[in-house]
């Protein structure tokens, strides 16, 4: 699962043998019991056996990370059904194929009852809204306590666009998620080496990793990655995150046209040129990264924190010393710590004005269980009883969850766990690696790098014109690192386009959004 800005970063775990444990998701856990009830006429006489509604037919299109997907006769699909007294279709997306799908899927028009997209600030979502083709689902959102609750306060903040919801954003926890480095830590303790904190020391890990050779026979791949996936060193050299920079004089300036971005990409070059990188960089899709790195042979990669415990478990059927961490932070070379963050929320659901209002509540209702206490934990850890026991706080998966695929993104997809520590909440995860985790994690919430476009900016400009910008800078970039160019070609480009009007023009409406929000 991942994580450029999509990965980001909501898998679980893929296998479920061990123990986890559960942290309490909140204090002021709102009702829960929210399926329609049974009712009877009012006239009816006592002795009437009462009617049950119908279940409430709800086509759901949603993002999924796991390898195999579920259907409508997987025990938990039809647990969540009849808790929540509904019929659901879901069309699962591969996160390989997502944005083509998701594209052609807005582009037709005919939009599921529930319409998951990874990022609604792009050009598709932003003209629909402003056609008025989904709900504005504000004056619904106060009657559901579940979506009310106090984690959900910075996702519905984030998500608003010229004041309203539109969506009901997915639950995704501010610390852990995020595309940026795990290494193997058994390989560093191996080799005597300590956990990078700069670039500088990360390049030297990589180095060593490649020398010494600890997958043996030539096959170690230090770093596991490729072009969509490295994106996150630009975020250290300019020391902030996104694709906007806030700098002295109160501005925003996009990051691909700052020296940090170009020292980024001469880094990224230094340690491709060095063998630290696969030889098919420019072409690795993400299955085919995770797989390197579950063969055990590859020092490293970037993904969220989710991914650690699936990614260690593989390997330790083979080396049960085996251990993949993520990195606190890297420093730039200013010493400036950088970490992701998330900003409460990964993805939203839209709901298409075709639905008619009374089964829009039913759905916000479906939505409202998902993120109670029984809900959200039933889409996590599955029926209990059945794929998991209680035994001293913890829940321990049995046989049964590994068949229905619990926990395997799957039906959890519809509700992320909501949980600070979503993301080190792991199935099966040994309570020592979940220490570990919880350490690393604590250490990222404290690094707080700026992230300044925070909360949905908005430029027509930008949605037409920055997706070509950012194609022929990221074309560029690659061939600059595969040497087919040279740095003074990325160099022209990137004068070329700080003077090109419709750039301008982006940079101008952004500020001018950006400066609205500020003087609220």
């Amino acid at each position: 699962m991942i994580i450029n800005k999509k990965m980001k970063h909501s898998l679980v775990c893929l296998t479920l043998l061990g123990t986890i444990v559960l942290p309490a998701c909140s204090s002021k856990e709102a009702s829960t019991t929210t399926s329609p009830a049974a009712t009877s006429d009012s006239t009816a006489k006592s002795t009437d056996t009462p009617k049950q509604e119908a279940p409430t037919d709800i086509s759901i299109e949603v993002i999924n990370y796991a390898d195999t997907f579920v259907d409508e006769n997987n025990p938990l699909w039809k647990e969540i059904e009849k808790r929540t007294n509904t019929k659901l279709k879901i069309n699962w997306l591969s996160a390989n194929t997502y944005d083509d799908k998701i594209n052609v899927l807005l582009a037709s028009g005919d939009l599921p009852d529930l319409t998951y997209v990874d990022d609604s600030n792009t050009k598709q979502p932003r003209e629909l809204i402003s056609q008025g083709v989904f709900w504005d689902l504000t004056p619904f959102i106060k009657d559901y306590p579940n979506l009310n609750r106090p984690e959900m306060k910075d996702a519905w903040a984030n998500t608003k666009v010229n004041g309203k919801n539109y969506s009901v954003p997915r639950y995704f926890p501010t610390a852990g998620g995020g595309v940026f480095p795990q290494l193997r830590q058994d390989w560093l303790d191996q080799l005597g080496l300590k956990v990078p904190e700069n670039m500088d020391e990360f390049f030297n890990v990589l180095k060593k990793f490649k020398e010494a050779d600890p997958a043996g026979g030539g096959k170690t791949v230090p770093f596991s990655t490729s072009a969509d996936y490295i994106v996150w060193v630009n975020g250290i050299f300019n020391e902030t995150q996104g694709v906007w920079k806030l700098k002295e004089d109160g501005k925003l300036y996009a990051t691909m046209t700052q020296p940090g971005s170009r020292e980024g990409l001469l880094w990224i070059k230094k340690a491709y040129d060095a063998g630290l990188f696969p030889q098919d960089f420019a072409i690795l899709k993400l299955t085919q990264i995770m797989d390197l790195v579950k063969s055990g042979n590859s020092g490293g990669f970037a993904v969220s924190m989710a991914q650690s415990w699936i990614n260690t478990e593989p390997i330790r059927k083979t080396n049960p010393k085996a251990e993949v961490l993520p990195l606190p932070y890297l420093a730039s070379p200013n010493g400036v710590k950088f970490a992701p963050s998330n900003s409460g929320f990964y993805g939203e659901f839209f709901i298409p004005k075709k639905v008619p209002e009374a089964k829009v509540k039913k759905i916000l209702e479906f939505l409202n269980w998902g993120y109670g206490k029984e809900g959200n934990e039933m889409a996590f850890f599955g029926i209990p009883g059945v794929h998991y026991k209680e035994e001293g706080g913890k829940k321990i998966p049995t046989e049964q969850a590994a068949k229905d695929l619990v926990g395997d993104s799957n039906m959890n997809s519809l509700f992320l766990l909501v949980n600070p520590d979503m993301n080190i909440q792991s199935i099966g995860v040994p309570e020592d690696f979940y220490a570990k985790q919880k350490k690393i994690l604590d250490g990222r919430s404290a690094v707080k790098t700026p992230k300044p476009a925070e909360g949905l900016l908005y430029s027509e400009a930008y949605n037409t014109y920055y997706p070509d910008f950012n194609k022929k800078v990221l074309d560029m970039r690659t061939k600059v690192i595969l040497g087919h160019q040279k740095i003074e070609d990325f160099d022209a480009l990137i004068k070329k386009v700080k003077n090109d009007p419709n750039f301008l023009k982006m940079e101008k409406e952004i500020n001018e959004d950006y400066a609205k929000k500020m003087a609220k």
